[in-house]
């Protein structure tokens, strides 16, 4: 793969709670420069970084539930339904985890099928946060969220004690990669990291250093080629 490749499969974040309006301009900026596929950010900037990021061919990823994913169900659909009509392009959602660690996997999908019912059209990934989850838990997790209907299973948020694993990524790859597509995120620093995670058949990664990264690739390319 090359440079613009990895780059279209990359959400470039930047949803620390004291991100400026410089650092929305900055994180447009750079994902305008390498393609990166969106910028996920906090749904107030959604409709600034649309602006910034018109004419380009990149989109904008918006979390729903986020982090917690504690929030109620209708609470989850008023926010899809606000960042797609501020100019969303993604949505990033995450479950219920007390609910699926209750075994309350019936709540778990019909919460993901009403986001599902708001975002036709819209690329869906659901956030399992796997720091908290068993093993089975992860897989009954992923199952659900195939059968709901999402597009992706995605490993972490970034802000539990631990991210994306390389076991957990093989593990959701394993139960439904031929189904739906995973994305790993959560600690990936290094482009030697995401590479590794794209061979366990990942095909979408959150990225809090995407620029560092790309930058990473570029500088081995150019060692190669010399």
């Amino acid at each position: 793969m090359n440079t613009y490749q990895i780059a279209r499969m990359i959400d470039s974040t930047t949803l620390k709670p004291d991100s400026t309006r410089r650092d929305i301009e900055t994180a447009c900026s750079y994902a305008k420069k390498y393609g990166f596929i969106t910028v996920a950010i906090g749904p107030a900037w959604i409709k600034y970084a649309k602006e910034l990021l018109s004419g380009s061919e990149t989109g904008v990823d918006a979390p729903v539930g986020f982090p917690n994913g504690y929030a109620t169900t209708e609470v989850k659909v008023f926010e899809t339904r606000n960042a797609i009509e501020n100019g969303a392009d993604d949505i990033d959602m995450v479950i219920n985890i007390g609910w699926l660690k209750s075994g309350m996997y019936e709540e778990v999908k019909n919460e993901i099928q009403a986001v599902r019912n708001v975002c036709r059209g819209i690329t869906l990934k659901v956030i399992l946060e796997t720091h908290y989850l068993t093993d089975e838990e992860k897989r009954i997790g992923a199952a659900i969220t195939a059968d709901a209907g999402a597009d992706f299973v995605k490993t972490s948020t970034g802000y539990a004690d631990t991210g994306c694993t390389e076991e957990d990524v093989k593990l959701l790859v394993d139960e439904v990669g031929k189904r739906i597509r995973v994305k790993a995120s959560g600690g990936i620093r290094s482009i030697e990291s995401l590479i590794r995670y794209y061979e366990l058949g990942a095909s979408r990664f959150g990225l809090s250093n995407a620029h560092e990264i790309i930058e990473q690739l570029e500088g081995i390319e150019k060692m190669t080629q010399g």
